[in-house]
């Protein structure tokens, strides 16, 4: 049903109902809520003089809300001279109408990459960090995902990744574009002279055409000009050492997915071919034309042309392929890892990945040699093998390389320093990881490959340290961006939405920039931690927002906000204040006089299992808060999200002591997530589909069922909330969106289960939104329509009332 247009005041009617004795407070308030301002990446020039910010602009500020990435649209890059007054300012013009983002430093500092989005054009330029002069080049550049997407070759040229014109980067359309190329179709059909069809083919019927619509580009600042090197669908490059050569990944012509037992998210609908340019000449060739390159490695050795990449033959499993050497000025290609198997990593959303890098001219590689044997790394030289890390106590967990001289692992809370013949010496004090100084225009390539340098710095409880013994504090909850002189550049946020970038101190932290600083503790409300055992017996952390008024006593209705497969150790991303949790949002409900919970929530994927036992885990959480006195245990409310929203469906049919539940953006039938297409792809199918997305998601994601549904099909069905409809008794509230990654029909499917049964259901749907509702117009029908309804499904009736008040 439509939102009624009083939907205003039934908010209002709400509010003051809820959180009446939070009058004093000054609790967040949904206005305050849609003003929140973004603190994005921060990064410290090369030359360590200017600090570049990126912030966004009050959330309900932005000319258009139909976006997928909120800094396209409300981005600001601020500037901070450290070597001067270190004032903030802004490095480009004030614009209300274009968001803007940071790239790559030049290699001296002084200049930047910076990316504008305006009128949905999207252009790139290169800015002056002492004077704020741009350069807009009149054409834009991607930003790439995976590695890089422009690399400076010296502080006046750099090789680029350039986009057609008039196009941008995935991340930055998804939103509006298939809505533009919607009612473009739509419009076709209405006026009946232009097909409105698109066309998608697997098999036989697939395309094979590659994708030739990006183009790597020389550009040179004195001059101006522009040199095409090639075409293609490039996503990814990197420069040879020598600065000879360039290696651009990219997607060639669509393949079927290779035959295995499960999909995973990410397995490449698309050929991964590696192409090797001579940036003098021009001249390229292709390094194995049959062949699909992983992302990652892509590693040049160092001064010179030799390339280090996994390859496999194009439809074949991962497993089938291997470590090679690709010799740009030979054209040569050699195969390394004959006596080692490489592991290869699928990370959280199935993008296979091997660690492998260079120790000097030595390729080094993380790998087995036997299949029961630990992780360690190798160096490979023809039929030569060292294993660098034998000595050390346990496998390591993360390596640095100290130019090429050396190597520094950490295993079990300690560093060691390995020499190039595999000798290794225990370095004193502890280390949780290696720091890794932040930087604009990485990807996850760059994020995830060796940190190298003349200095490695380790990440200890008391700070920073070098292999030296010099030390940088660290202040409490504070997350370390880069090093100025003796000083660690660090960033702070908090839950209630303030955060702040600064220079740290021992015990405290040096202000530079803050945003939000009026959100303070009384606007998120009291937060605790409830330790309590789980159904296995596990000891788990769960955390709990009290409304800001709370006082030892008073029971309020509970409200849990739960997230398969989350345990944190830290306040929960769930429980704070951002531009990505305006629904639902913690502090906002706290103002009205709940208590939310945020669950631990550990699961085994291993088991293919994802529904099983959900209600059990909650409810233990739940049972601990309220044995703690916080909560009324006759007042219990859910709310999940995506994943969350999942588990409220499940656990809606697995127990009845919640008196409402909300699900959100949640899948009800795995079949049918399994086997739907996202909504973008349906009108640019040229962008990337068919692919194997939903399909890994299902299979090998969070979903993790291990397979196919005609293999699986019980399965699938036990886990799908929606074929245990029968089993649900408590009111249910489903918000679910028409361009949205989980599909409106999911939502439908589950209402007309329950309207089948005449069971208590409201069924909201949002239109133009994705799976983060964003305009502020539907973010407030949202709460407009479910804090009466919470409200009143939570209500106590009027007998229990009277009692409540004589026992007060």
């Amino acid at each position: 049903m439509p939102v009624p247009p009083t939907w205003s005041g039934r908010l209002a009617a709400a509010w003051l109902a809820l959180a009446a004795s939070a009058a004093g407070a000054q609790p967040l308030t949904l206005d305050r809520l849609l003003k929140i301002e973004s603190l994005g990446s921060s990064a410290l020039s090369p030359d360590g003089r200017h600090l570049v910010v990126e912030t966004e602009r009050p959330y309900d500020t932005a000319a258009r809300f139909d976006f997928a990435l909120s800094a396209a649209a409300l981005g600001e890059l601020r500037v901070i001279d450290l070597g001067g007054d270190r004032r903030p300012r802004r490095l480009l013009p004030a614009d209300r109408t274009a968001g803007y983002l940071a790239g790559p430093f030049s290699p001296n500092g002084r200049a930047m990459i910076v990316y504008r989005w305006k009128g949905r054009r999207w252009d790139s330029g290169v800015v002056d960090l002492r004077t704020g002069a741009v350069r807009w080049l009149g054409f834009g550049l991607d930003r790439s995902f995976y590695g890089r997407s422009v690399q400076w070759l010296s502080d006046t040229a750099f090789v680029a990744i350039a986009l057609r014109p008039g196009d941008a980067p995935l991340h930055i359309k998804l939103a509006w574009q298939n809505q533009a190329r919607t009612r473009a179709l739509w419009r076709r059909q209405a006026e009946g002279r232009e097909a409105s069809v698109t066309v998608m083919g697997a098999g036989r019927a697939r395309d094979v055409q590659p994708r030739r619509d990006r183009s790597l580009v020389l550009y040179d600042l004195v001059t101006g000009r522009r040199r095409a090197l090639a075409t293609g669908g490039f996503l990814d490059l990197e420069v040879s050492g020598s600065r000879r050569f360039v290696a651009a990944l990219g997607e060639a012509e669509p393949i079927g997915l290779a035959p295995t037992p499960a999909v995973r998210m990410g397995a490449p609908g698309r050929r991964r071919n590696l192409t090797i340019v001579d940036l003098a000449s021009g001249a390229g060739f292709e390094a194995c034309a049959r062949c699909t390159t992983l992302v990652r490695p892509m590693a040049w050795a160092a001064g010179s042309d030799r390339l280090l990449v996994y390859q496999h033959e194009a439809g074949a499993p991962e497993t089938s392929g291997g470590l090679f050497e690709v010799d740009a000025a030979t054209q040569r290609r050699t195969r390394l890892d004959a006596i080692v198997t490489p592991v290869i990593d699928y990370g959280g959303e199935g993008l296979a990945s091997v660690q492998a890098d260079w120790l000097g001219e030595r390729p080094i590689v993380l790998a087995r040699r036997g299949a029961d044997d630990r992780l360690d790394w190798f160096a490979l030289a023809g039929a030569e093998i060292d294993n660098l890390t034998a000595a050390l106590p346990s496998a390591p967990s993360e390596i640095a390389l100290v130019d090429d001289a050396a190597i520094v692992a950490l295993t079990g809370g300690a560093a060691w320093r390995i020499d190039t013949a595999g000798s290794a010496r225990s370095l004193p004090g502890g280390a949780q990881s290696i720091f890794r100084p932040a930087r604009f225009g990485a990807g996850t390539r760059l994020a995830a490959a060796p940190m190298r340098g003349a200095s490695i710095w380790r990440v200890t409880p008391d700070g920073l340290e070098d292999l030296s013994g010099h030390r940088a504090p660290l202040a409490p909850e504070t997350t370390a961006l880069a090093l100025w002189r003796d000083r660690a550049v660090v960033e702070v946020r908090k839950p209630e939405g303030r955060a702040f970038v600064g220079l740290a101190g021992t015990t405290s932290v040096e202000p530079l920039l803050t945003v939000n600083p009026d959100l303070g503790e009384e606007q998120l409300g009291q937060v605790r931690t409830v330790e309590a055992r789980g159904p296995d017996g596990r000891m788990l952390k769960h955390w709990l927002l009290l409304p800001p008024t709370w006082r030892p006593g008073q029971h309020p209705p509970l409200v849990v906000v739960p997230y398969p497969g989350s345990a944190p150790q830290r306040v929960p991303f769930r429980l704070g204040t951002t531009s990505l949790t305006l629904t639902p949002n913690a502090a906002l409900l706290a103002a009205q006089g709940y208590a939310v919970l945020s669950p631990a929530l550990p699961r085994d994927r291993a088991k293919g299992e994802p529904g099983e036992g959900l209600a059990d885990q909650m409810l233990a959480a739940v049972d601990a808060v309220v044995a703690e006195g916080y909560a009324d245990p006759d007042r219990l409310a859910l709310w999940g999200h995506s994943f969350g929203g999942y588990a409220a469906l499940m656990t809606a049919t697995q127990t009845g002591r919640f008196k409402a539940i909300i699900a959100q953006s949640g899948p009800s039938d795995y079949v049918a997530r399994w086997g739907a297409i996202q909504t973008y792809f349906w009108t640019a199918p040229e962008e990337g589909a068919p692919n194997a997305s939903y399909m890994g998601y299902g299979e090998t994601g969070q979903g993790a069922l291990l397979g196919p549904p005609w293999r699986e099909t019980d399965r699938y069905l036990r886990n799908s909330p929606l074929f245990q409809a029968d089993k649900i008794t408590t009111p249910l509230m489903l918000i679910y969106a028409d361009q949205e990654q989980v599909p409106l029909s999911e939502g439908q499917a589950m209402f007309n289960a329950l309207y089948r049964q005449d069971k208590d259901a409201t069924l909201v749907s949002l239109f133009g939104e994705g799976h983060l509702p964003t305009s502020p117009a539907n973010i407030r029908a949202i709460y407009a329509t479910v804090l009466p309804w919470l409200a009143d499904r939570l209500a106590r009736p009027p007998s229990a009332q009277a009692a409540a008040r004589a026992s007060q």
